[in-house]
């Protein structure tokens, strides 16, 4: 299972968690609307604490990007067409 949700949407889908939750546990609205609330509470709440959505990896979606290696890092500068000086 690799980690196809990024850092910032990650503390993005916190706070959006603990809202749902909150509205779900404190029972706000209706018995159904805060049953519906809890359940996406913990789904999000899931989701951004292990990385890894599965709707993402369904539809081939990612917003991870994951750091180089030195050497992986090196090439990319290396690589390509050397700078004119004219």
């Amino acid at each position: 299972m690799r980690k196809n949700v990024g850092t910032a949407e990650r503390i993005f889908r916190f706070t959006f968690a603990i809202a749902f939750l909150s509205m779900g546990v404190f029972k706000l609205f209706s018995p159904a609307w805060s049953t519906f609330f809890t359940i996406l509470g913990l789904e999000v709440l899931v989701v951004s604490l292990i990385g890894y959505s599965p709707l993402y990896a369904l539809l081939g979606f990612s917003t991870h990007n994951p750091r180089l290696a030195v050497k992986e890092e090196a090439e990319m500068w290396t690589v390509g067409k050397p700078d004119s000086e004219k």
